[in-house]
């Protein structure tokens, strides 16, 4: 399994983690039940604990959890989760198969998979979630039920440090937080989130780029933030969403990226979780759910810091040129791509553009937002020869320094 496999399947975990409850035994309060159900329904597992106890206050307390899990699609992939203590505290049942804990705390979380050489290990000593909502998973449920049981809400979340072992290199971040403020029932709602000073060491930089650039760059470490907002609703069978995410590499830029969709069918969400072990979806059941999906808005930028100031010389030595003749050859070496695009308007824009980011690095916008939502099925049934029709429908732009 490559990584990025690995790595998708870990992120998937963790922030899973606060779903994550023991097995199921006849002491178990509802809600640890509703959280296992839950957890089974996403990874096909049952945690193990060492011990289930509940407080005179009424929290639950769940001591040395863990779990082992097979890693899809490859047999010889391992991964193993577990968490010193879990305490749930202010528990209330507020009918409907929803729950209300006013209070989770999470101690010594660990994931690992692989061996030391090929895997890596994710570490968060503290973490907590403050009015949490656990919706139980019932025997037949709906799309829409399983959608809403498989959401992890709550109105705060929050880590302290968090560190990520790889190939002999550890990476950390100083925390993560979240907010979100919607309906419990639905999950629809508004949120925000943050994961503030990822670091990547010397040592893994050089080991990421053996030529060397970003050090002539003066960049011997890395640090960025990463964040972001949105909004999703969700109704009894089809949901959309609109948010906005940035990636911040200090003293180097802002990259921000944005999207719109609406009208996804919740089935299309159930039929997606059945994909486990399979190689490809079966388009006879995908197609006819995907086709009405509407498409309002995508959005890209990049905010200059000083990355790009600081590449404009270094690649113009390279090239053995001065810096505003490779400015000017740029702009016409676009130009000349751009012309398959069919769309003389379009391509003088975004020259235009370009050209004047690079005179004056400050931001580069690129902007689809059509007039009205456009559908997948409009979009696959656009001319592939005449891509300037297509730029027009989408309503893409282009601009610099806005």
């Amino acid at each position: 399994m490559t990584l990025v496999k690995r790595s998708a399947l870990a992120l998937i975990v963790f922030t899973s983690l606060a779903g994550v409850s023991p097995a199921f035994a006849a002491e178990e309060p509802p809600l640890v039940t509703a959280i296992l159900k839950t957890w089974e329904s996403q990874l096909k597992v049952k945690p193990t604990y060492q011990s289930l106890t509940t407080e005179s206050d009424g929290s639950v307390v769940i001591d040395g959890l863990s779990a082992n899990l097979a890693v899809p699609n490859d047999p010889a992939g391992k991964m193993s989760v577990s968490v010193g203590k879990i305490k749930l505290s202010g528990i209330s049942d507020k009918g409907n198969g929803l729950f209300e804990v006013a209070s989770a705390q999470y101690t010594d979380t660990k994931v690992d998979m692989g061996t030391p050489e090929a895997g890596f290990n994710i570490t968060v000593p503290q973490s907590s979630a403050e009015y949490w909502y656990v919706k139980a998973l019932g025997d037949n449920p709906t799309p829409a039920d399983t959608l809403r049981a498989n959401m992890n809400i709550a109105k705060k979340m929050s880590a302290g440090t968090m560190t990520l072992t790889a190939a002999g290199q550890t990476y950390s971040a100083d925390g993560y937080e979240m907010t979100w403020d919607g309906d419990p029932a639905t999950g629809s709602g508004k949120t925000d989130f943050k994961i503030v000073n990822i670091t990547i060491p010397e040592a893994a930089i050089a080991a990421l780029d053996p030529s060397g650039m970003l050090k002539q760059l003066g960049y011997s470490s890395l640090a960025f933030d990463i964040g972001g907002n949105g909004d999703i609703d969700i109704g009894a069978d089809k949901m959309g969403f609109n948010f906005d995410m940035f990636y911040t590499g200090k003293d180097m830029g802002t990259l921000k990226i944005g999207a719109g969709m609406g009208e996804i069918p919740a089935a299309l969400l159930a039929e997606l979780q059945k994909l486990e072990g399979q190689a490809q979806p079966d388009p006879n059941k995908f197609m006819p759910l995907v086709q009405g999906i509407q498409v309002s808005r995508v959005t890209f930028r990049f905010e200059d810091q000083s990355i790009t100031k600081k590449m404009i010389p270094l690649l113009a030595k390279m090239q053995n040129m001065d810096e505003a003749t490779m400015v000017a050859n740029a702009g016409a070496m676009l130009q000349l791509g751009l012309a398959e695009l069919k769309n003389p308007t379009f391509t003088q824009k975004a020259v235009e553009a370009v050209n004047a980011y690079l005179k004056d690095p400050r931001s580069l916008t690129i902007l689809a937002k059509p007039a009205q939502p456009v559908t997948v099925q409009q979009l696959m049934a656009l001319d592939p020869n005449n891509p300037g029709a297509a730029i027009d429908q989408l309503g893409v732009t282009i601009s610099a320094n806005d």
